[in-house]
C-alpha cells in the first residue's frame, strides 16, 4: 500500500498531533468539564494525562518492539485475527462516533456565531467538502500544510492568552480543587477518550522515514497540546467568574470577544476566528484520513483513500440527524466519552500481557 509520496518527518507529525489534540482548548469541552469541576476545569487535562500516559507509553513501547506493524496490525498480531479484528472495530467505531459528534458541534458553533442565517446542513456540507479535499491530498500534504500554518496559529494562541490576562482575576482560581479532588480524578478518567487522537495517530507508525521521527513528533506534539489546553482552561477559569464558567458554551469565542487592543482596535475576534477555522479544518482533515486509514487496515482495503468520499457522506448523514446542540453536548457526547474511555485506557495493557505470553511461548 502506498501511503504517502515520501516518508514523513518529525515536524509534520508534531503539528498534526498538536492540532488534533490541542483544539480541545477551543471547542465546547471546557464548558462540559466545568459543569462538574467548576473553576478547577484546568486540572482535568492534567488528570487525564496521568491516566493516559502509562497506556500510551506502553503502546509506544509495543510499537517499537514490533516495529513492522502499525496499530491495527499490532493488535491483530498479538490478539489473533478474530479477537484482534473485533478490538480494532471497537476502536474504529469509537473514533467514528466521536468525529460525528465533534463535527456536529463545530458546525453548530460556526452556524450560531458566524453564519446564523445559513442552514446547518449547508455549513456541514461545506465544512466536510473542505476536509475531504484536504484529506484527499494525503498525509504528507496535510502535514506540510499544518507546518506552514503553525507559526500563524502559534502567534494567535500566544496573543490571545496574553491579551486575556488583562481581564483575569486570579482569585477566581480558588478553591484550587473546585468541586473536589475526587471529582477531578473521576472526570480525568471518564473523559480520557477526549484525547483518543493520540492513539489513532499510531496507525501511521510506518509512514515515517524512521520510527524515531514518529516517536519524537507524537511526544512533542501531544506534550505541546496538553500544555496549551491546560493554560487555556486556566485562562477561562480566571477570566470568567465562578458562577458562569460552566454556562459559557463557547469559552474560546467569548474570550476573543472581550479582549481588546486599545480604544481603536476593539473587534479583534475576526482575526482569531480565522486561526480557529484553519485549525478546525486541519484537525478534522487528519481525523478523517486516519479514520479511513484504520478502516482500510482492518478490512485490507487498497487504496483506502477511495473511501474518503463515502465516509464524508455517511458522517454528513448521521451528523445532520443528530440531536440538538444542547442534547448532543450535555448528554450524548458526555455519555459516549465515558463509555469509550476505558477502551483506550486498558487495551494497551491487554496487548502488553499478550506480548509477554507470546514471548514466553517462543522461548
Amino acid at each position: 500500500m502506498v501511503l504517502v509520496k515520501r516518508p514523513l518527518k518529525t515536524r509534520e507529525l508534531l503539528t498534526m498531533a498538536w492540532f488534533m489534540v490541542g483544539l480541545k482548548s477551543a471547542d465546547t469541552t471546557p464548558a462540559m468539564l466545568a459543569g462538574h469541576t467548576k473553576n478547577a476545569v484546568w486540572l482535568v487535562p492534567i488528570a487525564s494525562l496521568l491516566f493516559l500516559l502509562p497506556s500510551f507509553l506502553l503502546l509506544m513501547h509495543l510499537l517499537k518492539k514490533h516495529k513492522n506493524y502499525n496499530l491495527v496490525e499490532l493488535i491483530q498480531h498479538l490478539l489473533g485475527s478474530k479477537i484482534g479484528t473485533l478490538l480494532c472495530l471497537l476502536i474504529f467505531l469509537s473514533a467514528f462516533i466521536v468525529i460525528v459528534l465533534d463535527l456536529r458541534n463545530y458546525v453548530e458553533q460556526i452556524n450560531y456565531l458566524y453564519f446564523p442565517n445559513a442552514s446547518t446542513t449547508f455549513i456541514f456540507t461545506i465544512f466536510l467538502l473542505v476536509c475531504f479535499i484536504t484529506a484527499s491530498k494525503g498525509l504528507e500534504s496535510i502535514g506540510s500544510i499544518s507546518w506552514m500554518f503553525m507559526p500563524f496559529i502559534l502567534f494567535t494562541i500566544i496573543f490571545i492568552l496574553w491579551l486575556g490576562q488583562s481581564n483575569a482575576v486570579w482569585n477566581r482560581i480558588f478553591p484550587i480543587f473546585g468541586s473536589g479532588l475526587g471529582v477531578i480524578l473521576t472526570e480525568g478518567w471518564n473523559k480520557s477518550s477526549l484525547f483518543l487522537e493520540m492513539f489513532l495517530l499510531t496507525i501511521g507508525y510506518q509512514a515515517f522515514r524512521e520510527p524515531k521521527f514518529f516517536r519524537r513528533g507524537i511526544y512533542l506534539g501531544s506534550g505541546l497540546a496538553f500544555f496549551f489546553i491546560t493554560f487555556f482552561y486556566l485562562t477561562y477559569a480566571i477570566v470568567f467568574d465562578y458562577n458562569t464558567i460552566e454556562n459559557v458554551a463557547f469559552p474560546y469565542q467569548e474570550t476573543t470577544e472581550i479582549v481588546t487592543l486599545g480604544h481603536f482596535f476593539t473587534n479583534v475576534s475576526t482575526f482569531f476566528m480565522v486561526g480557529w477555522l484553519i485549525c478546525s479544518f486541519l484537525r478534522f482533515s487528519v481525523f478523517l484520513y486516519l479514520l479511513v486509514w484504520t478502516f482500510g487496515a482492518i478490512f485490507k482495503v487498497k487504496p483506502f483513500e477511495s473511501y474518503l468520499l463515502p465516509f464524508c457522506f455517511l458522517i454528513l448523514t448521521l451528523g445532520s440527524i443528530a440531536p440538538s446542540f444542547v442534547t448532543n453536548e450535555l448528554s450524548v457526547r458526555e455519555v459516549v466519552l465515558e463509555y469509550i474511555s476505558p477502551i483506550f485506557l486498558l487495551f494497551p495493557f491487554l496487548l502488553w500481557v499478550m506480548s509477554l505470553l507470546r514471548g514466553r511461548r517462543e522461548r
